[in-house]
């Protein structure tokens, strides 16, 4: 399976990835997000033969950081940097129920289903989350979303 993810890189990260994704990056301007500086807006252009552009001429550096969109092949084996966990619902006496959520950071996938067996709590489904705080899914129904 393959999934689209959004992360957040420096600009030494942002330069290296764009250089090793040539499809993704040409002809793109990335717009940076400085919590240092929140006011200022600092863009990357990579031109249509991948040379990186620097609006202004100059970039705050370690502070800046740029969003990109990268495809990733999952696995059950993959760790996950951060995999939210729905566990079946448990109905309780008086038709009352609850579903636990669980977040873990840096976690495989065959980890978490293998844990959740020995406990006796079915998994739902598994999502990876984003940079952005948005969820993707990833496992229901006992596999891995195609």
């Amino acid at each position: 399976m393959k999934i689209k993810t959004k992360k957040q890189l420096n600009l030494p990260q942002l330069l290296e990835w764009a250089w090793d994704n040539p499809k993704s990056s040409r002809n793109k301007r990335f717009v940076s997000e400085n919590k240092e500086f929140p006011y200022v807006n600092q863009y990357v252009i990579f031109n249509e033969v991948g040379y990186a552009e620097i609006e202004n001429s100059y970039c705050y550096g370690r502070n800046d950081l740029f969003t990109v969109e990268v495809e990733e092949e999952i696995t059950e084996d993959t760790e996950i940097p951060k995999l939210m966990t729905t566990f079946e619902k448990t109905c309780l006496e008086g038709g009352f129920g609850y579903q636990r959520v669980r977040i873990d950071e840096n976690y495989p996938i065959k980890l978490m289903l293998n844990e959740a067996e020995v406990h006796g709590e079915p998994v739902e489904t598994l999502h990876v989350v984003n940079d952005d705080d948005t969820h993707t899914l990833i496992w229901r129904d006992g596999r891995l979303i195609e």
